[in-house]
């Protein structure tokens, strides 16, 4: 059976919008017992899940938030170790240590009318000498 030209076209332009998604920036504010996650440079963003791990224990969740009964939740941001409307904790926060490493990967929704598609981000970040700063990234280290 030979397929048609426009069910191919629809078939490829369905494809390619399942396949689409976008990237969120994050960025970290504060000091090291509450910082406050922020998507885009301060809008609200559709958010259903945000990690904050330790790089030196890979794998391993400090804290972990997702939506509840919805696929995301707008927030402006997130404040480490305290739950926004609509989110549950999945893993409880553990405190964080200057020096230390951290990774934080947010995922969610763009908010746009015509559709809704998935966004991501991730940041690397060290609290150091009083302030955030982004951690380097070794090369060749496992799990880089």
């Amino acid at each position: 059976m030979k397929a048609s030209l426009p069910k191919l076209v629809v078939f490829a332009a369905v494809f390619a919008v399942a396949a689409c998604s976008a990237m969120m920036k994050l960025t970290i504010s504060g000091g090291l017992e509450r910082p406050v996650v922020r998507f885009d440079d301060g809008r609200e963003a559709c958010v259903d899940y945000l990690d904050v791990r330790d790089v030196a224990a890979p794998g391993r969740s400090l804290w972990t938030l997702r939506a509840v009964g919805v696929r995301c939740a707008m927030v402006g941001h997130i404040v480490y170790g305290e739950t926004p409307r609509g989110f549950m904790v999945e893993t409880p926060p553990t405190p964080l240590s200057a020096d230390a490493s951290y990774e934080i990967l947010g995922m969610g929704l763009t908010t746009n009318l015509m559709s809704k598609v998935p966004w991501s981000g991730g940041l690397r970040i060290q609290y150091r000498d009083g302030r955030w700063r982004e951690a380097s990234v070794a090369r060749g280290a496992p799990g880089t």
